[in-house]
């Protein structure tokens, strides 16, 4: 006779130990008595006499526990296992029952999720008294894990079954090549909204090609079937895969799933190219004999004429193509910052005065360069091989690349929404997806400003219905009297739409002064979200308390090898490539070369917008190839800081004269 209870004690265990993962069941239309007889049938020979009416083991306790259990199993590593899995393996007698038991659920088909209705199946005792005495008896049994329990076990079991369909589908019949012409098209920028899809698209690239690798595609399908990606098959974007799939011709499939997410009057920003497109295109490429000036990198400052130079640091002359014949600066100065002059108010001068009466005295020029002026980063591009022919409208092979992935600030975009921006005191809330947040803020009296209680300074709300928007905001302004003490500002979600691009942004202005606080984690549905607290004095921000798990946002950062809000060397001063060699085609942009400054990213070296008229007609392909052929990062590349004639900014410069003078100029562009 084996030892029962030590059998008992090793099921119990392993089902416990299975439980606190996601649990299944095999064997679909199983008759459960099939696993009683199983059980009963495996012991060896003279280990389960009769005892009394029955065998010795052939209890009705242990009977539920097996119908119930018995054909449980969980997926490991990729394998199917069951609860008989190495119990009491020691044991000569119920090593052989749990094997037999083991063999038996593994040779049946997955069939569902587990779920039940009930929180217990079988006893750990009973007791019996026969002749005066009391027996204790132990019985298989198991506790159903909170998780596995549901009232509806079939509508549960129901949608699971449709969920491993869906993906079984998805998998089988979602072709690869579809797949990644999907995510080139997001990454080219080419398909409406592509971006918000891209992560669901790769992840189901990334299941799929697990599925094609895994031992038990079956397995595998049933463990990952409550991944939202193995839905994907039926999203929108899914339906775009299946077209491409079925071999729909890429443009109708494109059309066709635009036809589902754009607004009526969307017209794609970028076309798809065909073959003919691209064999008319490479014609006119050979032709022109410009298949080398499509080879594009970062320029360098041994690339440029001293003659485009409008100005440079005494330490960067030597690097200059020409020398440092006709340059305008003859000495070099010390570069320590003055007394006072970091509080100081800048004098405003306008870039042509600036340029006409300030650079030719200047001898070293350092830019503050802010956390907003981000999109302002911009990289100087020239062609790999030097004597190729030119491909722009101007007679040189220089071009530029701004760092245009970002979106402009706060500030900008509340005026944009109609938001008012010039009282005593406001406060901010901008975040990046459709979801309804809220801005809710708390005045020392008490009174609270939210959308239900505007009290005439909540001007902006925005995602609250109608139309949505990716850039949304809502704006506090104080225009009249600024109570003092301390403020409480909370946002709410509203409503929760997205699950990409979580989190906002908290911005705050009081005599000028700007500030962020930042919240990185998605809010969830309904929560409230403490921002902090507030002090003002005079109508004026004295302190703030950011809340739980919110981040200073206006702290330096490390940009392009520069750490923003500081003052940064210049190195040297230039127009855009359009204005060398006395050209004017197009709008002139100021570039200002910062020392350290370098673009860690590939950058496009070629826009349509610069080509010259005989390359216009193939401007789709050109398009693609702008994306394809980017520049390489390298260390000795001209980046910094570009500004455009015809958008209105600024930048804080600190000039040191020749003659030591140091000033404080705000250059408005």
């Amino acid at each position: 006779m084996g030892d029962f209870q030590q059998f008992v004690t090793d099921a119990t265990a392993r089902l416990s130990t299975m439980s606190r993962g996601e649990l299944y069941v095999v064997g679909d239309g199983l008759d459960r008595d099939s696993l009683w007889l199983t059980f009963l049938d495996s012991f060896p020979a003279g280990t389960n006499l009769r005892f009394r009416e029955r065998s010795a083991y052939d209890c009705s306790t242990c009977r539920g526990f097996i119908k119930h259990f018995g054909n449980v199993v969980e997926i490991h590593d990729g394998r199917v296992r069951t609860v008989w899995s190495g119990v009491s393996a020691s044991d000569p007698v119920f090593s052989v029952v749990a094997a037999a038991l083991d063999e038996f659920v593994l040779s049946l088909p997955l069939s569902t999720i587990f779920r039940s209705t009930q929180a217990q199946y079988g006893t750990k005792t009973t007791r019996t008294l026969r002749d005066g005495q009391v027996e204790v008896w132990h019985h298989l049994h198991g506790r159903v894990e909170k998780r596995h329990r549901i009232e509806d076990v079939g509508a549960a079991q129901g949608n699971f079954n449709a969920a491993v369909q869906v993906f079984q589908r998805g998998l089988a019949e979602l072709a690869q090549h579809a797949l990644d012409t999907i995510v080139d098209l997001i990454d080219d920028n080419i398909l409406y909204r592509g971006t918000e899809h891209r992560r669901a698209v790769t992840e189901f690239r990334s299941l799929q090609n697990r599925w094609t690798q895994a031992t038990d595609r079956r397995a595998f399908v049933f463990a990952n079937a409550m991944n939202p990606a193995a839905r994907f098959r039926n999203t929108v974007i899914g339906t775009l895969v299946q077209d491409l799939s079925a071999g729909v011709d890429l443009e109708q499939a494109v059309r066709s799933f635009e036809t589902k997410v754009a607004p009526q009057n969307y017209q794609r920003p970028r076309a798809l190219i065909t073959p003919a497109m691209v064999k008319a295109a490479m014609k006119t490429i050979d032709e022109l004999g410009i298949e080398e000036s499509l080879q594009r990198r970062f320029a360098r400052l041994s690339d440029v004429s001293v003659t485009n130079v409008l100005w440079v640091d005494n330490d960067t002359q030597p690097r200059m193509k020409d020398g440092i014949a006709g340059l305008l600066m003859q000495a070099a100065t010390t570069r320590s910052a003055g007394a006072g002059l970091r509080e100081a108010k800048p004098e405003e001068i306008p870039v042509v005065s600036f340029m006409k009466d300030i650079l030719p005295a200047a001898a070293t020029i350092d830019l503050w360069v802010a956390n907003s002026h981000e999109p302002h980063l911009v990289s100087l591009t020239t062609g790999r091989h030097p004597a190729a022919p030119r491909l722009f409208t101007w007679d040189n092979d220089f071009g530029w690349s701004y760092n245009g992935n970002v979106t402009d600030s706060i500030k900008e975009k509340v005026k944009r929404a109609g938001g008012n921006v010039t009282g005593k005191l406001r406060v901010s809330l901008s975040w990046f997806n459709h979801d309804d947040l809220d801005l809710h803020v708390f005045e020392p009296n008490g009174d609270h400003i939210w959308y239900q209680d505007k009290r005439n300074k909540l001007d902006v709300d925005m995602n609250a219905g109608g139309t949505l928007s990716r850039e949304p905001v809502e704006n506090v302004t104080w225009t009249d009297r600024v109570p003092d003490g301390e403020y409480r500002i909370e946002v709410n979600q509203y409503r929760k739409r997205d699950s990409t691009d979580v989190g906002f942004v908290i911005e705050t202005e009081s005599n000028g002064k700007i500030e962020h606080y930042s919240y990185e984690r998605a809010v969830g549905h309904k929560e409230t979200v403490e921002v902090g607290r507030m002090t003002v004095a005079g109508g004026v921000i004295t302190a703030f308390r950011p809340g739980k798990g919110m981040q200073p946002g206006s702290a330096s950062k490390e940009l392009w090898g520069i750490t923003t809000e500081q003052f940064v060397p210049v190195s040297t001063i230039m127009y855009s490539p359009n204005y060398f060699d006395d050209s004017e085609v197009g709008n002139r942009h100021y570039f200002f070369i910062l020392k350290g400054c370098v673009n860690d990213q590939p950058t496009r070296g070629i826009y349509n917008e610069f080509l010259r008229g005989d390359l216009q007609p193939h401007r789709k392909v050109f398009e693609v190839l702008g994306d394809r052929t980017k520049c390489e990062p390298s260390p000795d590349q001209l980046s910094g800081l570009g500004f455009s004639s015809t958008v209105r900014s600024s930048v804080i410069a600190k000039v040191t004269m020749t003659g030591g003078r140091r000033r404080l100029i705000s250059i408005q562009f």
